[in-house]
């Protein structure tokens, strides 16, 4: 998927992400404007909070009371399926953590204790607002987690890709009708949807611009709210008729299910000699040698007059 990436290196002035080209805030807003979900890091007083409908990311590493945090799973959540398998008692403690109290529609996700004592207060939360889905992270030093590798760095790449499945699952703004349960699916499984306009579902016109001619489907959702459509391999820009959504998906090559069965022929070899060994007895020649020399050391000896 294509990603942008800017920073803010001194206040006020912004850099391209892999060149550290400088490039102005307009540039910046305009990128915010179209993004499906913005992630936003550092020092909360520096954001350039993106308009209503994308989803986003908030990482407040700014602040906060230094120390050993131990993070805990909250209670029940959206992401309580995607990390039961974490084993929270083998992870490192991050460097800071800047507890809060969330808002009454927030759900916490993750929670931190000082040193494994006092009361734990919630460090990760999510919440659905009217301008879209918001998820926030109010810590510092996670990125030990991936160091550590192992078990850590499992845990590390669960959470990350736990928020952003949430996060673009409730669609990337208010004024989409569908939207695809998955990015990218693999190769033989077609592309799910789910319905978010208002409403009972009804079908909807859409358009895949791919590697070749635009192509036009119908998107047909059943009574659970959900419908299918079957695409090639491939990365597809996809615009639902009338602006009620766009987005990219992609179809891998690959597919667990689709393996090809292996086939065997007859081959024309070449034929190759017996190779025949010999033991150490049947070289008689050895004999004869070991022999004579023994023969020659007696006759030698005898001529010194040596017993």
């Amino acid at each position: 998927m294509p990603v942008k990436y800017f920073t803010q290196i001194a206040a006020g002035r912004w850099n391209e992400g892999a060149t550290l080209a400088p490039v102005p805030v307009t540039q910046v807003q305009r990128a915010l404007a179209g993004a499906h979900l913005v992630v936003e890091m550092g020092d909360p007083g520096r954001w350039l909070f993106p308009p209503g409908g994308a989803a986003v990311l908030t990482w407040n590493s700014s602040g906060g009371t230094a120390g050993d945090w131990y993070v805990t799973p909250a209670g029940s959540s959206p992401l309580s399926g995607a990390l039961a398998s974490v084993a929270w008692d083998s992870l490192p403690p991050v460097l800071s953590a800047l507890p809060t109290v969330p808002d009454s529609g927030a759900i916490p996700v993750l929670q931190a204790s000082l040193s494994r004592r006092g009361q734990p207060r919630p460090v990760v939360s999510l919440q659905e607002t009217r301008r879209g889905r918001r998820a926030s992270v109010n810590v510092a030093g996670l990125y030990r987690w991936d160091f550590r590798g192992g078990a850590s760095q499992q845990a590390y790449r669960t959470l990350l890709a736990g928020l952003v499945d949430w996060l673009l699952a409730g669609g990337s703004n208010v004024s989409d009708w569908a939207h695809p349960d998955s990015l990218d699916v693999p190769n033989g499984v077609p592309v799910t949807w789910r319905w978010s306009g208002p409403g009972a579902p009804r079908d909807l016109a859409v358009t895949f611009a791919g590697a070749g001619a635009p192509q036009v489907d119908t998107l047909r959702f059943g009574a659970d709210g959900r419908g299918a459509t079957p695409l090639a391999p491939g990365t597809y820009r996809y615009t639902i008729a009338d602006g009620h959504g766009r987005g990219m998906v992609a179809v891998d090559t690959y597919s667990d299910e689709w393996h090809s069965t292996p086939r065997l022929g007859s081959q024309v070899g070449n034929t190759v000699a017996d190779r025949v060994v010999l033991d150490w007895r049947e070289r008689w020649w050895l004999f004869a040698l070991a022999i004579a020399a023994f023969a020659c050391e007696w006759f030698w000896r005898r001529r010194l007059g040596l017993p």
